[in-house]
């Protein structure tokens, strides 16, 4: 076997009607519900983002920094724990929030700059 990647498109898969079109069309159906949560996980990260949004108007308004690391350390300890209870690996859920949250502190210090030069 080589080294480059191996693939199976898995509408011909289907297509083909072979010994094999069953496990694709089962493969075509789950893909179908990974595409409907994909995008009810950006609809709630949307949703997140217009709440960490106003956060960080009234941050920039009180003239608070943009981070909190107490808050983030007790919701990574937070997420990791979920994300264990459910089976998920708690190394995803903690990077999931660093992307998040960097995000968030990133819009927060555009919005203290905002703040500041006015």
């Amino acid at each position: 076997m080589s080294d480059a990647k191996m693939e199976t498109v898995i509408d011909d898969q289907v297509q083909s009607g072979g010994p094999q079109a069953q496990a694709a069309r089962q493969v075509e159906e789950l893909r179908a519900d990974v595409d409907t949560i994909d995008a009810a996980i950006v609809t709630m990260l949307a949703e997140r983002f217009r709440v960490t949004h106003r956060i960080g108007l009234l941050k920039a308004q009180a003239g608070f920094a943009s981070a909190d690391m107490r808050r983030e350390s007790t919701q990574i300890a937070a997420l990791r724990d979920k994300a264990d209870d459910y089976g998920l690996d708690p190394d995803l859920a903690e990077a999931y929030l660093h992307l998040v949250a960097d995000a968030a502190k990133r819009d927060h210090e555009r919005l203290a700059g905002q703040t500041n030069s006015r």
